[in-house]
């Protein structure tokens, strides 16, 4: 696009083609995520959002090509490691992938930047991300492993990029770059957008980006990493109870193939070839679309019943060091699970123990809580929801299999 001005490569923002459909879908999933959203009580949502943050680590992570566990995730987040160097690796990324969308995510929802799509923003995502790998880490790879060039933390490339290794130049030259940064962060802040547009926006922007892979490395985890913050700025997902990078995973080379197709240009290469362009987008919100639903299924309240009285009985039914639990405790973590929070004091006639003492209650309640099953910031505060990992394979098995969590340990308590 050495040809193309400034200001024709990214016009019109979104697209114009398929229009009524780009908008008919971007509906479905506002409704969708809202649904989600408002079928979890606040508490409980934040503490299971927050292990899905988990989940976004791990299936970015196996897009680039890292396989790793939830368990070693937990395991890198407390800075305990594996001896092979490779495992090690995929466990550093994806414990500062965690860690970096805990932080921003945070600031999102509550002191907001003025333009998420501005280079200052984004810059701190790569920069956050970076610094929190060791430095022997912080370099650009090639297909022979890592290379001598730093990954310059928080600093536009300066120079080309091949994705294939080859001749071709990928997205714009080093030269073009700063100026069309500039355009892509003043056309795509949210506040110029409205409605269901600004999540077609967010289908868009996250194409753009990639395609201006404005860092030496690391420009797919920046995409997703900013994609979840921009959906979030616009009202979306705000507590990440469904997952993009697990929608893009699913199928890796369908990804792929549909970023790569919107990144045709049109015939006087002034700009990209809007039908192509429309079908990205399309296939964004479908992503976005499918797992907001699956979540929604998955999440369902009877569903959830069942599993918390399956993984009591289960308990129950073990030998050796697990300890078991009282079956009335099924009916505190499903009250809790539903209300989000319960006061200390009213544990005791949920779980249909009126007859008994306090005593007998606080022993339950106070086992749940050594186990995480159940927290509570102080000895009076009142209870929430926890979702310790043991729990993710019964309480969740559509998302939390043993392929994703990793082997298990012998629980004991």
């Amino acid at each position: 696009m050495d040809g193309a001005s400034v200001g024709q490569i990214f016009d019109p923002p979104i697209p114009f083609h398929r229009l009524g459909e780009l908008k008919d879908m971007a509906q479905a999933v506002v409704v969708a995520s809202a649904t989600l959203e408002g079928r979890i009580a606040p508490q409980t949502a934040a503490a299971l959002g927050d292990r899905l943050r988990f989940l976004n680590s791990y299936h970015s992570n196996l897009i680039e090509g890292h396989k790793t566990s939830i368990l070693d995730i937990e395991a890198a987040l407390q800075q305990d490691y594996a001896r092979d160097a490779e495992k090690r690796y995929a466990q550093q990324l994806c414990a500062a992938h965690v860690q970096t969308e805990r932080a921003l995510m945070a600031e999102m929802l509550t002191d907001p930047p003025p333009n998420p799509c501005a280079f200052d923003f984004v810059r701190r995502i790569h920069r956050m991300f970076y610094e929190q790998l060791p430095a022997e880490h912080r370099f650009t790879h090639s297909r022979g492993g890592f290379t001598p060039h730093s990954v310059m933390p928080g600093h536009m490339r300066d120079g080309d990029i091949s994705l294939d290794g080859g001749a071709t130049v990928h997205g714009p030259t080093a030269r073009q770059l700063p100026a069309l940064y500039d355009t892509f962060s003043r056309l795509y802040q949210p506040h110029h957008f409205h409605g269901d547009e600004r999540l077609i926006a967010a289908a868009a922007a996250h194409h753009r980006l990639l395609w201006l892979h404005p860092f030496r490395d690391g420009n797919g985890r920046v995409a997703r990493l900013f994609s979840g913050l921009y959906l979030a700025a616009v009202g979306i997902n705000r507590t990440n109870l469904w997952s993009l990078s697990r929608g893009f995973s699913r199928n890796k080379q369908w990804y792929m193939t549909n970023l790569q197709s919107a990144d045709s240009p049109t015939a006087d290469r002034s700009g990209f070839d809007q039908p192509f362009f429309a079908d990205y987008c399309l296939y964004f919100l479908e992503v976005c679309l499918d797992q907001a639903i699956f979540m929604d299924k998955i999440l369902g309240l009877q569903r959830i019943d069942a599993r918390i009285d399956g993984y009591i009985k289960d308990r129950r039914a073990s030998r050796g060091a697990i300890h078991p639990i009282d079956p009335r405790a099924a009916k505190l973590l499903k009250a809790l699970f539903l209300q989000g929070e319960i006061p200390r004091g009213e544990a005791r006639a949920v779980m249909g123990m009126e007859s008994q003492t306090d005593r007998h209650a606080r022993r339950i309640v106070s086992q749940l809580i050594s186990e995480g099953l159940v927290r509570s910031t102080t000895h009076r505060a009142p209870l929430t929801i926890g979702f310790p990992t043991k729990v993710l394979r019964y309480y969740f098995p559509d998302i939390f299999d043993l392929s994703v969590l990793g082997e298990t340990p012998e629980e004991t308590a």
